[in-house]
């Protein structure tokens, strides 16, 4: 940067940082499916009122009692839903994997958090302000449908999560949620959530669940294939056990 003065530096590098800021805002809306029908124009504005928060493993993204006026979208890493028992036990809601997001409520009121998020890994997220995201609604009809239709995606799976948790046997719990997720085809599943968290979701302890892959595993349906994956083999199998 030689001859150039010290004020022009400094723009230089706030330039850069800018542009840095608004790449990474960019790769994180990018991947979130209620943004992916804008045009690049469309997709830069929503990018400018992204703001970035950083989780390390264990660190709480918003916890129970307050107002929720943001939406959460992850980038990288992994953030956790979920509710505490009377008892103290977990009750796992939903488990975030980057492009998805949480806090959509903000949109319509004031709503205080009734659940915790949580991140399991090192989590990137980028936030946007309930008024940023009002404005660009506004201005963004196609976006205004896209989040009715993601709304209405996240309305059918706690609905199938609802009536999962209604089944009072734990084997067909279990092998109905791994028919859902396979599509009901043969196939290697990547668990989306670790299987202690998966326990937690279907209202499970470890143990059982660790019991209940077992059994299936037995009875040649499934395959566990390392920690975090299973193979649907026989699927008929498979849903010999699943609810009907």
């Amino acid at each position: 940067m030689e001859g150039m003065r010290k004020e022009d530096v400094v723009m230089e590098q706030g330039h850069q940082h800018h542009q840095h800021s608004i790449e990474r805002e960019l790769e994180c809306v990018s991947q979130v499916p209620i943004f992916q029908g804008l045009a690049d124009d469309q997709m830069t504005s929503v990018a400018q009122v992204t703001r970035p928060i950083h989780a390390d493993k264990g660190d709480a993204v918003f916890s129970t009692g307050e107002v929720s006026r943001t939406l959460y979208i992850v980038n990288t890493g992994q953030v956790r839903l979920y509710h505490l028992a009377e008892d103290g036990r977990e009750q796992i809601l939903r488990v975030l994997n980057p492009g998805d997001f949480i806090g959509e409520i903000a949109l319509f009121t004031d709503e205080i958090h009734t659940s915790y998020a949580q991140a399991t890994k090192t989590t990137e997220l980028c936030t946007i302000s309930r008024a940023a995201l009002t404005d660009l609604i506004t201005a963004l009809p196609t976006l205004s449908m896209a989040l009715l239709g993601a709304l209405a995606d996240r309305l059918k799976t706690a609905e199938r999560q609802a009536t999962l948790l209604a089944i009072p046997d734990a084997l067909p719990r279990l092998a109905g949620y791994l028919l859902q997720i396979s599509g009901h085809r043969a196939q290697l599943l990547e668990l989306p959530m670790s299987k202690q968290d998966l326990a937690a979701y279907l209202g499970m302890t470890p143990e059982s669940m660790s019991r209940k892959l077992r059994q299936l595993s037995k009875q040649g349906a499934i395959e566990t294939v390392g920690r975090r994956q299973v193979r649907i083999t026989n699927v008929d199998q498979l849903a010999e056990f699943a609810p009907e």
